[in-house]
């Protein structure tokens, strides 16, 4: 208790010359980490509405046929998503696209480095196992059977089972064995979608293997 407002004022003088220093750089770092959480945020959000605008463009691109100049033009939507906004999941569909691309003009060769590229960054799960069924496909495509059955090694959730075994029976089939690639396809046929147009053109797959002697 204090006698007077004199010995009141006193003590709050000398509680601020003990403290009010360090008060004040308290306040003011609480300011700079809630203006830099604002800024980033800010910024994080900036760059999403960015890139998905540019994503926009690019499968507007694509919506719109092959064409030399279509693909093209998605393709430099593409490459400006992996280089602009390199963490975001945009890039990894960017890559996918590129890598579609690539096939289309008979370049395995960049569209399995691109996949590859995809594969590494790991943006999420769902790229990761698209990615490895789809460069799967190019090297088959380029006549590694090898790469493309390491490619497919493990087990792929149930989503891409179907098409990994597809992928993995013409691995198979190429290398000459016809038996582990009827295997494949069967699986196959097990593990895609029920109505999947897919399933029909694996048993067309597994017809054209000559049966075992």
């Amino acid at each position: 208790m204090y006698n007077s407002e004199e010995e009141q004022v006193e003590a709050l003088r000398g509680w601020w010359e003990k403290n009010g220093r360090s008060l004040i750089i308290s306040v003011v770092i609480a300011l700079a980490v809630v203006i830099g959480w604002r800024q980033w945020t800010g910024s994080r959000t900036a760059n999403a509405e960015a890139a998905s605008a540019v994503y926009e463009q690019m499968m507007a691109a694509l919506g719109s046929g092959n064409e030399p100049s279509q693909l093209a033009e998605a393709e430099k939507h593409a490459n400006t998503l992996r280089e602009e906004y390199p963490r975001s999941a945009y890039a990894g569909h960017a890559g996918l696209t590129l890598a579609r691309v690539a096939v289309t003009q008979g370049d395995y060769e960049k569209a399995g480095a691109v996949l590859n590229d995809v594969i590494s960054a790991g943006h999420n799960d769902a790229l990761v196992y698209t990615a490895r069924v789809r460069l799967a496909r190019v090297l088959v495509q380029a006549g590694d059977t090898d790469g493309a059955l390491k490619q497919l090694d493990g087990t792929f959730p149930e989503a891409w089972a179907g098409q990994a075994a597809e992928v993995r029976g013409d691995a198979l089939r190429l290398a000459g064995r016809a038996e582990d690639a009827r295997g494949a396809y069967d699986s196959a046929i097990e593990n895609l979608p029920a109505g999947d147009s897919a399933r029909e053109r694996v048993r067309m797959k597994l017809e054209d293997i000559a049966p075992a002697s």
